[in-house]
């Protein structure tokens, strides 16, 4: 399971002047994917829950990951198998700790991501907490 405040790459990646690294998107991601638990904590925030570590998830997006404590944004993503399984590569950031980070994301049921971490043993599934929402207008 990706845990901000808990990756295990010892690596660090040195200072890149001028944003080196580039940004990516993982453009099959449609909208905010959490743990079930993650999405029920979204909808509490919705209702009215105030934001704190304990309230806000880690959440899941094109962009990559985020939580209250930190965030991971892709560099790169690959499409591995077509429609069904990518490989992103990402730089994730806790206050001035800087990392480098891996995934391989697997489309699962229904509105689901199984994603897998380099140093995770068993990947964790994501679900769509806007499943059923209307699709943002761009």
């Amino acid at each position: 399971m990706i845990r901000i405040g808990c990756l295990a790459v010892a690596l660090a990646l040195p200072a890149l002047p001028g944003g080196a690294l580039a940004k990516d998107r993982a453009i099959f991601i449609e909208g905010t994917y959490a743990s079930k638990e993650g999405c029920e904590k979204l909808a509490a925030i919705e209702a009215g829950t105030p934001r704190n570590v304990e309230t806000v998830p880690e959440v899941l997006t094109a962009d990559g990951f985020k939580g209250w404590e930190g965030a991971c944004e892709f560099t790169k993503v690959f499409e591995h198998e077509p429609g069904r399984m990518w490989l992103g590569f990402m730089v994730c950031s806790q206050g001035a700790i800087i990392t480098p980070q891996s995934v391989v994301l697997i489309k699962g049921e229904g509105d689901s991501l199984e994603v897998a971490a380099d140093d995770d043993k068993e990947p964790e599934t994501y679900h769509r907490c806007d499943a059923g929402k209307e699709k943002a207008k761009s």
